[in-house]
C-alpha cells in the first residue's frame, strides 16, 4: 500500500523566505556593526591607555622623590597633560585626574596605588573616563553607552646611600689608629699610612656582603651583629691585604658582638636595594668602632682614652703634652633611601654625623716671658662638646633620556661646639665648668704668680637647606666600582672659634695686686695656645669621625633609579 506524496505550495515558501531572509540579514548587519564597533571601542581603550601610561610616566618625573628642587603638583599635572596631548589626547584637560601618591606593596603583597600629600609622593596616578555610544551606526536610545575609565600609575624615585662618617683627605693615620687603639685596649696600636689609603679607597659591593653573610637580602643582613659583618668585611677585602688585617685586628675588640648590623647600616622602611650598591668602607670601620666604643665606655667612667702621643711646639711660645679622652653620644649609621617625607611631615632618609665629647688634659709651658719671669706652668682641662650634626635628603632629580646622571640635595644642620675648662656630662653633653691652673715662674724657678683659668668658647653651627651635593651623580659604576662624591662644609673651622679666657683668683707672692698688663699677655699667649691645640689635635680628630669644629663631611657612594615602574590600571586604596 503506498502513501500519498506531500504536495507544498510554492507560494507558501516564497512567503517564508520573504520574511526569513531580511531578518537574517537584519541580523547579520547587526553583528556585523556590533564587531566594528567593538573593535573600535577595544582600539579606543588602547589608545585611551596609552595615554594615561605616558602621561604617568611624565608626570612622576616631577613628583618629590624625583623632580628636584623644581617639583611640584603644578609641574606633575604640567608633564602629564603634554605626555597624553603628545600621545592623542584632545579632550578638555579636566577630563585628565591627576594625583600624586606612592606605589607599595599591601597585604597581599600586590602593589597599589594609596594617594599621599606631593612632599611624600614618589607616584603618579592618571585616570581617564569617556562615555562612549556602544554603537556609531546603531541607535543610541536602543543600544545605549558605556563609560571606559583606565588609569595608570608610575614610580620614580632616586635610592641614595649618604654617610656622614667619613674622613677628610688629610686626615692622620696616627689619629684613625688611636681610635681603633682606643677600643682595642692596645695603646701601641699602630695603623700605618698605607692600610688608612686602602680603607679610605674601598667600597663595598652589597651583593658582595650578601653572598659573604649567606643571606637573601639586606633585611636579614640587618640582624646580624658587628662580628660577622666585621669578618665578612675582612674576607672581601682580602685577610692578607692592608684592609684585612685592620679588620681583622678589630674582631679582637670587646663587645663587638654586640653591635648590630642595624647599627651601623639604615634603610628606610620599603626602599628596594639593588645588589650593586656600595657602601664606603673607612665609614663602615669609623662607625663599628664608635659603636664598639659606646658599648665599653660606661664600664670606663663614661670615656675611652685615646693613645695619641700629643707634643706641640708652638716655637718660641709654649710647649704642649695632652692626653685625649673620648665619650660617644651617638654613633654615625650610613643610610639608604628615598628625597621624601612621611605621614608626619619628616623626612625619611635622614643621617647623622657622630656626636662626640672630648676631654683634653693639657699641661702647657709657656717660654720666657721676658724681664725676670722665666716661664709659665699652665694646667687645663679642656671639654669639648662637639654637638654632632644632622642631615635630610630632600631633593633628588632623576636621570632622564640620555642623561645617566642624578642630582642630589641634602638640608644640613650642623650644632654650635662648645669647648671650655671643665669637664664633660656624659648624659647630656653639657660642660661642667672648672678652672685650670696657672703659676707664674720667676728666674730662679720661685712661683710668683698663681690664678685660675677660665675658658668658655663655641664654634657656630650651620644650617643649610637645599645644598646640592652632587649635580651629576652617575647612576652606573664602572668596574672599577661606583663613583663617591664627596661634600664637605667645613663652616667657620677654628677660625671661628670665639674664645672667652679669664684669669681668676691672682695672686702675686700670696697678695692679691692689679696686674692687668701683666694679665692681658697671658691671656693673649693663653688663648693662641688653645687654638693651636684646636688646630693640630681637636680639630684633626673629629674630622677623622666626619665632623669637625664647626662643619661636617658627606659621602655619597651610590645612587639607583632602578625601582621605576609602570602599572596599569592600578588598585588605589585610599586612607581611612
Amino acid at each position: 500500500m503506498s502513501r500519498p506524496g506531500t504536495i507544498t505550495d510554492p507560494r507558501r515558501q516564497r512567503g517564508a523566505l520573504t520574511i526569513i531572509t531580511p531578518l537574517l540579514l537584519l541580523v547579520i548587519i547587526t553583528l556585523s556593526v556590533m564587531v566594528l564597533d567593538g573593535a573600535r571601542l577595544y582600539k579606543l581603550r588602547g589608545e585611551m591607555q596609552a595615554q594615561v601610561n605616558v602621561a604617568a610616566q611624565a608626570g612622576a618625573s616631577a613628583t618629590q622623590s624625583c623632580g628636584g628642587l623644581a617639583a611640584s603638583t603644578f609641574l606633575i599635572r604640567q608633564r602629564a597633560l603634554a605626555a597624553a596631548q603628545a600621545q592623542g589626547f584632545s579632550g578638555e584637560a579636566d577630563a585628565l585626574t591627576v594625583r600624586s601618591g606612592v606605589v607599595e606593596r599591601g597585604a597581599d603583597n600586590v602593589l597599589a596605588f594609596r594617594p599621599v600629600s606631593f612632599i611624600e609622593s614618589n607616584a603618579v596616578l592618571v585616570s581617564y573616563t569617556r562615555n562612549e555610544p556602544i554603537s556609531l551606526l546603531l541607535p543610541e536610545s536602543v543600544f545605549g553607552t558605556l563609560n571606559i575609565t583606565v588609569n595608570a600609575a608610575a614610580r620614580k624615585e632616586v635610592v641614595a646611600t649618604l654617610s656622614a662618617a667619613g674622613s677628610t683627605a688629610t686626615v692622620d693615620s696616627g689619629i684613625v689608629g688611636g681610635l681603633l687603639g682606643s677600643v682595642l685596649g692596645d695603646p701601641f696600636y699602630v695603623l700605618d699610612p698605607t692600610s688608612l689609603d686602602s680603607l679610605r679607597n674601598t667600597t663595598v659591593r652589597l651583593g658582595d656582603l650578601l653572598t659573604e653573610v649567606g643571606v637573601a637580602d639586606v633585611t636579614a643582613l640587618l640582624g646580624l651583629d658587628g662580628q660577622t659583618l666585621a669578618a665578612a668585611l675582612r674576607d672581601i677585602g682580602g685577610i692578607s691585604s692592608p684592609v684585612g688585617r685592620t679588620l681583622d685586628d678589630l674582631l679582637g675588640a670587646a663587645g663587638l658582638e654586640t653591635v648590630q648590623v642595624s647599627d651601623v647600616l639604615e634603610v628606610v622602611e620599603g626602599t628596594q636595594v639593588p645588589a650593586s650598591s656600595e657602601f664606603p668602607l673607612y665609614d663602615m670601620l669609623i662607625s663599628l668602632v664608635l659603636n664598639v666604643a659606646e658599648t665599653q665606655q660606661d664600664a670606663l667612667g663614661g670615656f675611652l682614652t685615646v693613645p695619641l702621643d700629643v707634643d706641640l711646639d708652638l716655637g718660641a711660645v709654649a710647649n704642649v703634652n695632652a692626653s685625649v679622652r673620648l665619650n660617644v653620644g651617638e654613633a654615625p649609621r650610613i643610610v639608604i633611601g628615598p628625597a621624601r617625607q612621611d605621614a608626619d611631615g619628616n623626612w625619611v632618609t635622614r643621617f647623622y654625623a657622630p656626636d662626640i665629647r672630648l676631654q683634653v688634659l693639657a699641661n702647657v709651658q709657656l717660654l720666657s716671658l721676658g724681664g725676670l719671669l722665666s716661664g709659665a706652668n699652665v694646667y687645663l682641662p679642656l671639654a669639648v662638646n662637639v654637638g654632632g650634626a644632622e642631615g635630610e635628603f630632600v631633593s633628588a632629580r632623576c636621570a632622564v633620556g640620555g642623561v645617566n646622571q642624578v642630582e642630589i640635595g641634602i638640608n644640613l644642620n650642623r650644632s654650635v661646639a662648645r669647648l671650655g675648662t671643665g669637664t664633660v656630662d656624659t648624659d647630656t653633653g653639657d660642660i661642667i665648668p672648672e678652672n685650670g691652673d696657672l703659676d707664674l715662674l720667676g728666674i730662679l724657678g720661685l712661683q710668683l704668680l698663681t690664678a685660675d683659668v677660665f675658658i668658655a668658647g663655641e664654634v657656630p653651627g650651620i644650617q643649610e637647606n637645599n645644598v646640592i651635593i652632587s649635580d651629576d651623580y652617575p647612576l652606573y659604576c664602572s668596574d672599577l666600582g661606583c663613583s663617591e662624591d664627596t661634600y664637605q662644609d667645613t663652616g667657620d673651622g677654628v677660625g671661628g672659634l670665639d674664645l672667652d679666657l679669664d684669669l681668676r683668683n691672682v695672686a702675686l707672692l700670696g697678695l692679691p695686686l692689679d696686674l692687668s698688663s701683666l694679665l692681658n699677655l697671658l691671656e693673649g699667649l693663653l688663648s693662641d695656645v688653645v687654638e693651636a691645640l684646636a688646630g693640630a689635635l681637636i680639630n684633626p680628630l673629629l674630622e677623622s669621625l666626619g665632623i669637625g669644629l664647626g662643619g661636617v663631611t658627606v659621602t655619597v657612594t651610590n645612587a639607583d633609579q632602578g625601582g621605576s615602574q609602570v602599572i596599569e590600571n592600578v588598585t588605589v586604596v585610599e586612607d581611612n
